[in-house]
């Protein structure tokens, strides 16, 4: 069968499909209107597009894509008809799901067939990005989340938009599987938006800012590879807001992991305690620990997320944010801060130097200083109070912290970085100076113990000093004696 060939046939199942679902449905005249110019684009798009295809055969893969294309022109359909009853929600949700689901077929059969091509392969993405514009089209229509979900279908059609200005967001992107289960749960998201649920705007609010954290870290990446960025107006405060959003993207909004925090922490925070958090950055942990029912002292050097603490937090009496660094001793200190990464910023030349040897900061730039305010730990502890609980991170100055602490606490945790090594090494010194701490570990944002049993100082201190540059980072937790084993471990890696 030639392509020629190919695409009439996939034409009349895909037209025949189509007649069939607005027959049932009918969608009237305004829909039939949008269905037919639809299908008409999708013809001329497919028929000038095979001039990229490289093989004789237009080829099941292609026939199932422009199935699922189809589809999108029901979509278009439905939106531009009168608002769909519960049934017909229903209907159109699982035959969505349903398309969703063939999206990973096509390629698998193209693979299998050896019938890869450029074309396939545009087409395919073109079709994706359609059925996510569409359903966000029908959701706003005729969901009840309200007109906002559209922004679901958007980001796409809006990235490509700004590459005619900004050339280097035209550059190829590497694979991805991020990108394939952010889409995904895009599609997710919008399928229960276009079901009448009880109240789906959570489940696409949560696909929404993925969706942007998504392409916030693919924007990231070519701005990072541009071998040419003239032009591109791409200053601090540009970038510092694409570091918040995916900041909030991924400590507040990745499903599960405010429970897994709250599950780690129940044995480390108690009920009615005090925890300070010494780099609370975008307030994840110290949001665990207001719904454990603890009182939490904020401690964030960084202006603009102190800021960001203080307006997410304004009418909890029980968050304390204190805009300050802590140090050996009361002062100012120089603050080097990431505009591109605000996540990073350290008081401590000697980590940026080390750090400078792990794959995860190669890509950091350190681009300017700020001058900060800076206490001790004890006199934060001496206006608020003992802690039950300190977690400390702080880019390589969690040895600055504990030297302005000169009496034990019941609990804490470090984070160790094993390019800068050297840090959490002095942190082990400085807690035995200060009491018989046992200790464990935590590896990345696991939220589990590494060790079945806590451990001395002698043993954590083998661990740390064993790590290479190219081992995961992750956080040190130690405990005076007489306190509970704390939370379940993992098998030790």
């Amino acid at each position: 069968m030639t392509r020629a060939e190919g695409l009439a046939r996939a034409a009349l199942i895909g037209g025949a499909g189509l007649l069939s679902a607005l027959a049932t449905i009918k969608p009237g005249l305004a829909g039939w209107g949008a269905a037919m110019a639809g299908f008409a684009v999708l013809w001329t798009a497919t028929r000038f597009g095979l001039a990229d295809h490289a093989h004789a055969r237009f080829g099941a893969a292609n026939m199932l894509t422009f199935g699922r294309a189809s589809f999108v022109c029901l979509l278009l359909a439905l939106a531009a008809g009168p608002a769909l009853d519960p049934d017909a929600r229903w209907l159109v949700a699982s035959a969505g799901a349903v398309v969703l689901a063939l999206d990973g077929v096509d390629g698998w059969l193209a693979r299998r067939q050896g019938q890869q091509s450029g074309f396939g392969a545009r087409f395919d993405m073109e079709t994706d990005s359609a059925f996510m514009l569409a359903l966000a089209v029908l959701a706003a229509r005729t969901g009840d989340t309200g007109a906002w979900v559209l922004a679901l279908g958007l980001p796409r059609y809006l990235f490509v938009a700004a590459s005619w200005k900004f050339p280097f967001l035209a550059a190829p992107l590497p694979p991805s599987e991020r990108r394939r289960a952010v889409c995904v749960l895009q599609g997710l998201a919008l399928l229960a938006a276009v079901a009448p649920l009880d109240d789906a705007r959570p489940a696409a609010a949560t696909g929404l800012v993925l969706l942007l954290w998504s392409f916030a870290a693919d924007v990231a990446w070519l701005w990072r590879h541009a071998a040419s960025r003239d032009g591109v107006p791409l200053g601090p405060r540009v970038a510092a807001l694409f570091g918040l959003l995916r900041s909030l993207a991924i400590y507040h909004f990745i499903p599960g992991r405010a429970a897994r925090l709250d599950r780690f922490y129940a044995d480390f925070v108690p009920s009615g305690g005090l925890a300070i958090d010494v780099g609370a950055h975008v307030g994840n942990r110290l949001a665990s620990w207001r719904r454990l029912g603890a009182r939490v002292v904020a401690v964030e050097p960084q202006p603009r997320f102190a800021d960001f603490l203080r307006r997410w937090f304004l009418d909890d009496p029980g968050v304390t944010v204190a805009e300050v660094l802590l140090d050996a001793a009361d002062g100012t200190v120089a603050l080097h801060v990431s505009d591109r990464h605000p996540t990073l910023a350290t008081a401590s030349d000697e980590f940026i130097r080390a750090a400078g040897a792990a794959k995860g900061f190669a890509s950091v730039a350190w681009n300017r200083t700020i001058a900060v305010p800076a206490t001790t730990l004890d006199a934060l502890i001496a206006r608020e109070g003992t802690p039950d609980f300190v977690k400390i991170d702080v880019e390589g100055a969690e040895p600055r912290v504990l030297a302005g602490l000169s009496r034990a606490v019941p609990a804490l945790s470090f984070e160790y970085l094993p390019a800068a090594k050297g840090a959490a090494l002095a942190c082990i010194d400085r807690l035995m100076e200060l009491g018989d701490y046992r200790f464990n570990r935590s590896t990345g944002e696991s939220h589990r113990l590494a060790l079945g049993e806590w451990t001395d100082a002698r043993t954590m201190r083998a661990f740390l000093a064993a790590l290479t540059p190219d081992d995961r980072s992750g956080d040190v937790y130690a405990r005076l004696p007489g306190r509970r084993d704390g939370p379940p471990s993992e098998p030790d890696p």
